[in-house]
């Protein structure tokens, strides 16, 4: 074009420049999109200006970065890209492997979870193992305590249900007539304090549905502890009805809560309205904890549901 005006190439923006505009960006955009786009932004991408930028919006520092395998960049996705919780879909550990885990260190930004002997009975009598391992502990129930009513079932594929969109293949709980109740330990030795006091923005999600023919209700609970392990926050979902043979997703954004964070415990049940002998209580999967860049925050807040009931956990 005439004019001789001069035109902006990517090379010419000061690296300062293109680090505050991605930072405006959700990181699994840069990562992916973004650096697609050209050898320049791509190069950008992997600027540790940027990653800093991120970082340190959030409350971590250079000190913590130091820490981590790939510096600033490595920082955000240690701190940012981890699901929280362990075995999301509710897979056992099977005996070789917790004894291996039980002798391994915990790297920096990892969370400790309690491996404990499994308590959750199967759909598949083949897949039972006398010396099994899992992260979930069951609340309630007569039976070795194995969760209310007649406990609660691991069904893989799910019964008398359609697949779980987000996870065909993976394990799903079952509940039965009464609540049936598991709860999983996060621990957060290896975080920096500094970090957990700036009460960083979390993402909870689980995905639970209902048994063809067998009206049931399920309900969530996200427990913040101290480090003397008093509550300092609790966040509920409140008793949502399922639906029969349909998968929902309940999802939070759980933010504003009081520093000090130590640990945390996730909590889910579900339970059958027709209190009839059999898993035909709600069903759910693929729980889900992270935490999410402050940058982000405003991409997850969604309208307050009004009218919900709470029962206590």
């Amino acid at each position: 074009m005439g004019g001789g005006r001069g035109v902006a190439t990517c090379e010419s923006v000061p690296d300062a420049v293109f680090a505050k505009i991605f930072a405006l960006l959700p990181s699994a955009q840069i990562a992916s999109s973004c650096a697609l786009v050209c050898r320049a932004w791509r190069d950008y991408t992997q600027d540790a200006t940027l990653w800093s930028e991120l970082c340190e919006g959030s409350g971590l520092r250079a000190i913590d970065a130091m820490r981590c395998l790939g510096g600033w960049r490595g920082l955000f996705g240690s701190v940012y890209g981890l699901n929280l919780v362990a075995s999301p879909h509710f897979e056992r550990v099977h005996f070789y492997e917790a004894d291996r885990l039980k002798h391994q260190s915990l790297r920096p930004w990892e969370p400790k979870h309690r491996l404990i002997i499994d308590r959750i009975c199967s759909d598949n009598e083949s897949d039972e193992e006398t010396h099994s391992y899992g992260y979930w502990a069951t609340e309630g129930g007569s039976v070795f305590q194995r969760g209310g009513g007649d406990g609660v079932l691991r069904e893989c594929p799910a019964l008398d249900c359609s697949p779980c969109p987000v996870a065909e293949r993976e394990p799903v709980l079952a509940t039965s007539w009464d609540w049936g109740k598991v709860q999983q330990y996060i621990g957060l030795q290896t975080f920096s304090n500094k970090f957990l006091d700036c009460s960083p923005p979390m993402m909870f999600s689980i995905w639970y549905a209902g048994k063809k023919g067998a009206p049931s209700v399920f309900k969530a609970q996200v427990v913040l502890r101290d480090e003397l392990k008093n509550i300092i926050f609790v966040w509920e979902s409140g008793e949502l009805e399922t639906t029969e043979n349909v998968w929902k997703q309940e999802k939070h954004l759980i933010q504003n809560y009081p520093p000090g964070m130590r640990s945390i415990v996730v909590k889910a049940a579900g339970m059958s309205i027709q209190h009839k002998s059999g898993f035909h209580g709600a069903k759910f999967t693929a729980v889900k904890l992270q935490f999410v860049p402050v940058n982000e925050v405003p991409l997850h807040i969604e309208q307050p549901i009004l009218g919900k009931k709470f029962s206590q956990f």
